[in-house]
């Protein structure tokens, strides 16, 4: 087909495209930065080793590991997840040891997103604090936001998040502001190079942290219609600007971020 691009359209499809692009000599980020792009674990171990702020964690195979790196670090409210998911599927907010307990017994027997049995779980000390969507497209390493959302969620009574409603952020605060260089930095420590970024992160009295990144648009099933209006380009658009169009790239991120 003599394809001029590859892009991931979904979280599934980022190992497959940057993989095919590196091997057909395209335009794309490094397969050796995958681990980091893809892996919730990984992406926070960049982060530290990097020098910025990251979420404190641990990869566990078994509940007695959890349970060891629970009392040792002397933690309370933690996250569980998957290493490897999308959609918040089979994550877990635990306010409690027992809660961990339980929804470790529970995940162990269940799967990921894409139905791959679960054989490892990351359990992160929990973040309290206000959560965002920062979505932003890379050209030769220069990052742009296309669009901030702000949203909420609802903790279920077996610790599962139920998404409740999003708004745009149309206006940057300060903090926001700040979370927006923060993104731009750790899309540096993930050395992205080209193409979307689809990054959740939380903003607590200490500033903004990572929740975790996504290499490929944001999801969602919002009509294309409406998402246009809102960020004033397509998204489709906003990709095919940040690996062929530098002119048009460069145009939006003089602009500024004003919706």
């Amino acid at each position: 087909f003599n394809p001029l691009l590859i892009v991931p359209g979904n979280e599934r499809g980022v190992v497959l495209a940057t993989r095919l692009s590196h091997e057909l000599g395209l335009l794309g980020n490094s397969i050796d930065n995958l681990d980091a792009m893809t892996l919730k674990n990984e992406m926070h171990k960049r982060l530290a080793q990097r020098g910025l702020r990251s979420i404190k964690g641990k990869v566990i195979h078994c509940l007695d590991e959890a349970l060891e790196y629970y009392d040792s670090e002397n933690l309370k409210e933690v996250v569980i997840k998957p290493t490897y998911s999308a959609g918040s599927a089979s994550v877990r907010i635990c306010l409690n040891r027992d809660e961990m307990i339980d929804s470790i017994n529970h995940l162990f027997d269940n799967v990921n997103y894409y139905g791959d049995e679960i054989d490892e779980l990351l359990i992160q000390e929990r973040i309290n604090g206000t959560e965002y969507i920062v979505n932003t497209v890379t050209h030769k390493g220069i990052h742009r936001v296309t669009l901030i959302w702000k949203y909420n969620k609802v903790r279920t009574s077996e610790g599962a998040i139920v998404y409740d409603s999003c708004e745009t952020v149309n206006e940057l605060g300060l903090g926001e502001a700040g979370m927006v260089e923060y993104a731009y930095k750790v899309a540096d420590a993930l050395e992205i190079q080209y193409g979307p970024v689809h990054g959740e992160y939380m903003i607590d009295e200490n500033g903004p942290v990572l929740i975790e990144v996504n290499c490929r648009p944001c999801g969602g099933s919002m009509p294309a219609e409406f998402l246009d209006r809102i960020s004033g380009q397509h998204e489709t658009d906003s990709i095919l600007d940040s690996y062929l169009k530098p002119n048009c790239f460069y145009g939006e991120l003089n602009k500024g971020y004003n919706d």
